[in-house]
């Protein structure tokens, strides 16, 4: 269940990498690279990231070659690798929600059967456990987010470039903080091509009952995504934790074609596989 749920949580980063440099033309002819690093607020564990951006192809990819995802802006189609396992998929967005929706429905059934095997004191246990984790429980409706966004006046300078700070909250609780930067893709990225992907995986989103939004709650993105590149995220969870995501360098680069290529020596391999194998 923990690999299924990291590799969600990979998927995430992977589409919104997307919505971002959906119609990216060539930076400077070569390309460019942004270092990252996360990390939950008052640990010393640092986890580093690079993203590689060319051609209209980017590029994700964990510390010390981890796990890493690939999307080709030109043909749609986004790439997983699995390093550790020497495997690789690759599919467009409709397929990765159609499966992951499937996958979903099998768990809601799974985890209803194994709470209905439970004693009353440890179902309600569970349940809790469940409730503070944000996972739905079984049988239960799921309201859509109410989100409201708010521009600050506040700005800081994250890898040399001026970010603006935005504040996102959920039923009036901050829930995100999110510093943007229109200059480091200046000229790089149609505004208008961006808001239209947006849509689209939001719809996606919402039919394979992976992110509910309400209308606000989009507009709130969609703006956020508009004003400029991400440059550094924080995350305030329910359960009290806070993690940080921060762009530490951004340099110009001539990346070669062969980095937005799986190896050779890897096995391609479906979705349903790859999902299973994880879920298992």
């Amino acid at each position: 269940m923990y690999k299924f749920i990291r590799f969600l949580n990979l998927l995430l980063i992977v589409l919104f990498l997307t919505l971002i440099v959906f119609n990216l033309n060539t930076f400077a002819a070569d390309g460019i690279i942004m270092e990252q690093v996360r990390y939950q607020q008052g640990s010393a564990t640092r986890e580093k990231g690079k993203i590689w951006i060319s051609d209209n192809k980017i590029k994700f990819q964990e510390e010390n070659g981890g796990a890493a995802a690939i999307f080709d802006l030109n043909n749609g189609e986004m790439i997983q690798i699995d390093t550790s396992g020497k495997r690789y998929i690759a599919a467009k967005p409709e397929e990765y929600f159609k499966v992951i929706q499937e996958m979903t429905s099998k768990m809601k059934i799974e985890i209803e059967r194994q709470l209905s095997q439970l004693p009353p004191d440890k179902k309600a246990q569970m349940e809790e456990m469940m409730k503070a984790q944000g996972i739905p429980l079984p049988g239960s409706t799921t309201k859509p987010k109410k989100l409201t966004l708010q521009k600050t006046d506040k700005s800081e300078s994250i890898a040399g470039y001026k970010s603006v700070k935005y504040e996102i909250y959920e039923d009036g609780k901050l829930a995100e903080e999110v510093w943007t930067n229109n200059s480091v893709v200046n000229d790089v990225i149609d505004m208008q091509e961006l808001s239209n992907y947006f849509q689209k995986i939001k719809d996606l989103s919402e039919s394979a009952e992976f992110l509910s939004l309400d209308s606000q709650g989009q507009m709130v993105y969609k703006e956020v995504f508009e004003s400029g590149f991400p440059m550094k995220k924080i995350d305030h969870e329910s359960d009290g934790n806070i993690y940080i995501e921060e762009v530490t360098k951004v340099s110009k680069s001539n990346i070669p074609a062969s980095e937005f290529q799986p190896p050779a020596d890897y096995k391609k391999i479906t979705m349903r596989e790859m999902m299973s194998q994880l879920g298992n």
